[in-house]
């Protein structure tokens, strides 16, 4: 009885996985995109799906522990220990590759984003210290942010005002 409500709740954090996956994959896609409105709308959905799969995994971390007591292994054990004192009786052992599976992709789809978003970062700042340089420059400005009057550079700023 365990071991099938165990079975359950491993199918639907799979499930929740993989809704995570497509979630991160329309995050590519705005990112690329550049739609700063749906990636915080994606966002929200993420949060609130990872706050879903935070509860399953913690029933399913104490069903687990419950199944391996009752199979005389350390309450410590993992899904896979489970699986394979249970045998090929049931389905763990599949589900807990297509768990592994899904988890996997999940992180590799999390990265690309996170290397996406970094070069945008990098693109971001280098623009920001670019400009900060050309206005912000010491013959135009004193150390006190006074204005210097007869530089070069105020002299090429006057001309175009």
């Amino acid at each position: 009885m365990k071991t099938k409500l165990l079975e359950e709740t491993l199918v639907r954090q799979i499930q929740m996985f993989e809704e995570l996956h497509c979630l991160l994959e329309q995050e590519t896609g705005e990112l690329a995109n550049k739609n700063l409105e749906a990636m915080a709308e994606i966002n929200r959905h993420k949060c609130e799906l990872s706050e879903r799969i935070e509860a399953y995994s913690i029933s399913l971390r104490q069903m687990i522990s419950s199944i391996a007591s009752e199979l005389g292994l350390a309450s410590d054990s993992t899904l896979g220990m489970v699986a394979a004192a249970i045998g090929n009786k049931n389905n763990l052992h599949r589900l807990r590759q297509k768990l592994t599976l899904a988890a996997q992709r999940v992180q590799e789809t999390a990265a690309v984003n996170g290397t996406i978003s970094e070069c945008y970062i990098k693109t971001a700042e280098m623009a920001l210290g670019f400009l900060n340089s050309v206005v912000n420059r010491s013959s135009v400005y004193g150390a006190r942010g006074g204005y210097l009057p007869g530089s070069t550079a105020t002299v090429m700023f006057n001309r175009e005002a």
